[in-house]
C-alpha cells in the first residue's frame, strides 16, 4: 500500500521544487503572515501543486499545508503534512537552506516522508519499517546515521539566529565541530542522515510540517527526534497544528544523555 504513496509524494515533490528553482532568482511578491513569518510566491505555487495533487491521488486522506490549513477529516487514517518551502527566509535571500517536504501519518504517527533540496537538486525518502534512502545525481543510496559517539567528535548543527547565549551553553555540553548554521529542518536533518552532522538542537517552536518528513526519515535512517525534553513528538490535529516545547534530534548514540545535559539550555 505505501508504494504509489511514496511514488505520489515523490513525483509531486520534485515537480515543486522545480517550480520553487524556477523562481529562485526572479524578483518575487512577498509579505507578512499573521505571524510575521515571510511567505512568497514560491511557497505559493509549491503548495497548491502539493496539496491538489495529492488531493486528486488520494481524494479520501486529509491533508494539511502550512499555506491552508486542513482539508478533509482531522481523524482520517492518512493525514498529509505538507511544507511547500521550509526556509523561506533562506530562499527570498537565494541563500542554501530551504527544501520541499511531504510527510504522511497514518493514526497519527509520521509514517512516509519525502525532503526535495531544490539547490542540491538531492532527494530523501522513507517509509516506515523500509528504511531511508537518497537519490542524487543519478543515484539512490540507503542512508544511515553516523555511529559518533564520543563529544568532542560529534558534529553540531542549529538554524541561523541560534541565541548567543545557548550557543555558549551548547558548546560546553557538546564541544564537537559546529557547521556553519543553516535554515530548514528538512535540510539539517538531511545534513545527519548523511553523517555530516550528528545534533540537530532547535532554537525556535516548530510546527506539524515542519518535523512530520523529516522525522520519518531519520528514524528510518536510525536517528531520534524528539522534544527537547525528551518527549515524543505529538501530532495533535485538533490543536493549533504546532508541537509544544522545541525539538532535538540526533544520531542516537547520545540523545538521552544530551536531552538531561541540554535542559535549561534557553533559560535566562
Amino acid at each position: 500500500m505505501s508504494e504509489p504513496f511514496l511514488k505520489t509524494a515523490r513525483d509531486l515533490a520534485l515537480k515543486a521544487s522545480r517550480e520553487v528553482l524556477s523562481l529562485l532568482h526572479q524578483p518575487l511578491q512577498q509579505h507578512r503572515k499573521h505571524d510575521n513569518s515571510l511567505v512568497t510566491e514560491a511557497d505559493l505555487r509549491s503548495d497548491a501543486i502539493l496539496r491538489e495533487g495529492l488531493a486528486k491521488a488520494f481524494p479520501d486522506h486529509a491533508v494539511l499545508t502550512e499555506e491552508n490549513g486542513i482539508v478533509g477529516s482531522p481523524g482520517a487514517e492518512y493525514v498529509w503534512m505538507i511544507d511547500p518551502l521550509d526556509g523561506t527566509k533562506a530562499f527570498a535571500k537565494a541563500l542554501p537552506g530551504f527544501s520541499v517536504m511531504v510527510g504522511l501519518l497514518k493514526n497519527g504517527v509520521p509514517h512516509l516522508g519525502v525532503v526535495a533540496d531544490p539547490l542540491q537538486a538531492r532527494l530523501y525518502e522513507a517509509v516506515r519499517g523500509a528504511g531511508a534512502f537518497q537519490a542524487h545525481a543519478g543515484n539512490r543510496s540507503a542512508l544511515k546515521v553516523s555511529k559518533r559517539a564520543q563529544p568532542k567528535d560529534m558534529r553540531v548543527v542549529v538554524s541561523t539566529g541560534f541565541p548567543e547565549k545557548a550557543m555558549a551553553r551548547l558548546k560546553a555540553v557538546c564541544p564537537g565541530p559546529l557547521l556553519a548554521p543553516i535554515n530548514s529542518v528538512g535540510i539539517k536533518v538531511g545534513l545527519v542522515v548523511r553523517q555530516e552532522a550528528d545534533i540537530y538542537v532547535s532554537h525556535h517552536p516548530v510546527h506539524f510540517w515542519d518535523t512530520c518528513a523529516p522525522q520519518a526519515i531519520l528514524e528510518e535512517a536510525g536517528g531520534v527526534f524528539t522534544k527537547l525534553d525528551g518527549s515524543p513528538l505529538v501530532y495533535d490535529l485538533l490543536s493549533d497544528f504546532a508541537h509544544t516545547g522545541l525539538t532535538l534530534a540526533t544520531n542516537g548514540t547520545r540523545h538521552a544523555e544530551l536531552v538531561v545535559k541540554l535542559a535549561g539550555l534557553f533559560q535566562g
